[in-house]
C-alpha cells in the first residue's frame, strides 16, 4: 500500500505550504490513490476543551462508528481511538454492527500523534468488507505518522497566524493610545501656554488700562506731571509685555509649574 512514491508526494504536499483546506484536499486525493475508501473524515483535537472536532471530510458520510455512544472526548468510536497509539482496523463489519445505519463494511481509524502530543484522528470507511486488512497495520502506522506531521504543521501555522493577528491588533491599539496621548499632551501644552500668556500679560495690561484712565482725567484737569507719570507707567508695562512675548518666542523646552489647583503654567525664566 505505502511506497516510496507515496512518501515523496506526502513530503511534496508539506513543502508546498498550501492553505489548510487545499492541503487536506491534496492529502485525501493522495490517500485515495493508495488506500481505498468511500468516505474519509479527519478530526482535529482541541487540547483545552479535550474534544475532537471534524476539520475535513471527503465523501457523503461522516466516518465513525457508535456515534450515539458517548466517550470522554465526544460521541463515537473516534473518541476512544484518540486514546490509543496504534490504528484500529475492523476488516469486516458484515456480521457485526456496521454503524447505526450500516454504512460501512470495512473501517480503519488512525490516531494521529506527534511524539506524545495528540493532534487528531483520521477515519476511513469502505462499503466492501476486507478493504482494510490487519496485516497491513504497519502501512497504516506510516500513513498516520506522515499525516500527523502535516496536521501538526497546519495547526502551528494557524496558531502563528492567530498570534500575529492578536499582535497586530495590540500594536494598532498601542498606536491609537499613543496618538491619543500625544494629542492630550498637545492640548495640555496649549492650555499651559494660554494660562501663561493670561498670567504674564493680563497684569501689565490691567495696569495700562488703569493708567490710561488716569491720563484721561489728568489731561482734562491740566495736570501735566500726572500725564508724564502715566506715560512712563504705560511704557514700563508695555516693555514688560514685550519681554514676555520675546520669552514665549524663544522657548526651547517647556518646564511647567503649579498655577491654581490642578492647573499648570509654563515657567518663563531669564
Amino acid at each position: 500500500m505505502v511506497n516510496v512514491k507515496f512518501l515523496r508526494e506526502i513530503v511534496s504536499i508539506i513543502q508546498k505550504g498550501l492553505g489548510s483546506d487545499e492541503t487536506f484536499g491534496a492529502i485525501f486525493d493522495l490517500l485515495e490513490k493508495s488506500v481505498p475508501f468511500d468516505s474519509a473524515t479527519l478530526y482535529i483535537y482541541h487540547q483545552k476543551a479535550d474534544r475532537l472536532e471534524i476539520i475535513h471530510q471527503k465523501g457523503e458520510e461522516i466516518v465513525d462508528l457508535a456515534q450515539e455512544i458517548p466517550f470522554d472526548r465526544g460521541n463515537g468510536i473516534s473518541s476512544w481511538v484518540s486514546k490509543q497509539k496504534k490504528p484500529i482496523i475492523l476488516q469486516s463489519l458484515v456480521k457485526s454492527r456496521s454503524g447505526k445505519e450500516h454504512r460501512f463494511s470495512s473501517f480503519v481509524s488512525m490516531p494521529l500523534w506527534v511524539g506524545d502530543k495528540l493532534v487528531g484522528v483520521l477515519n476511513m470507511g469502505h462499503q466492501e468488507p476486507d478493504a482494510y486488512k490487519r496485516i497491513e497495520i504497519s502501512d497504516y502506522e506510516i500513513v498516520s505518522s506522515q499525516i500527523s506531521i502535516i496536521l501538526d504543521k497546519i495547526i502551528l501555522q494557524k496558531q502563528l497566524r492567530e498570534h500575529n493577528r492578536l499582535l497586530k491588533e495590540a500594536l494598532n491599539k498601542l498606536k491609537r493610545a499613543q496618538k491619543q496621548l500625544i494629542e492630550k499632551e498637545r492640548l495640555a501644552a496649549i492650555g499651559e501656554v494660554v494660562i501663561t500668556v493670561n498670567h504674564e500679560i493680563n497684569n501689565p495690561l490691567t495696569s495700562i488700562i488703569g493708567l490710561a484712565e488716569i491720563l484721561e482725567l489728568a489731561f482734562q484737569t491740566g495736570k501735566h506731571e500726572k500725564v508724564r507719570e502715566g506715560l512712563r507707567g504705560i511704557l514700563k508695562e508695555a516693555n514688560r509685555i514685550r519681554k514676555v512675548t520675546h520669552k514665549l518666542a524663544e522657548i526651547s523646552s517647556c518646564e511647567s509649574k503649579k498655577y491654581v489647583g490642578k492647573l499648570r503654567m509654563i515657567e518663563l525664566t531669564g
